[in-house]
């Protein structure tokens, strides 16, 4: 299944980011510090995982081809920086 993008990167970061900040942050500090969370901007839904691509996949079973927001549990390093590969969007 794949999606069309209705967001560009730049939405995806700043929606992201927001969501992540906003609604995920406290909760998943204290209990997943360290993994990856993957966000489905679109449909405000997240997967968590301690390796990347085992969250993108998680993610990629639900949502399908789409482009995701991921960002390391605690991490403030880049925290709207994007990168494009294979139809994600990769937060490092």
């Amino acid at each position: 299944m794949t999606n069309k993008p209705s967001l560009s990167l730049e939405d995806i970061s700043r929606l992201g980011e927001k969501f992540y900040t906003d609604k995920l942050k406290e909760k998943l500090e204290k209990e997943h510090m360290g993994k990856y969370a993957v966000i489905d901007v679109e449909k405000g839904k997240y997967y968590i995982d301690a390796d990347r691509l085992v969250a993108v996949e998680k993610a990629r079973k639900e949502s399908g081809d789409t482009l995701f927001y991921i960002i390391q549990i605690g991490s403030v390093q880049n925290p709207s920086m994007n990168f494009n590969a294979k139809k994600y969007a990769w937060n490092f």
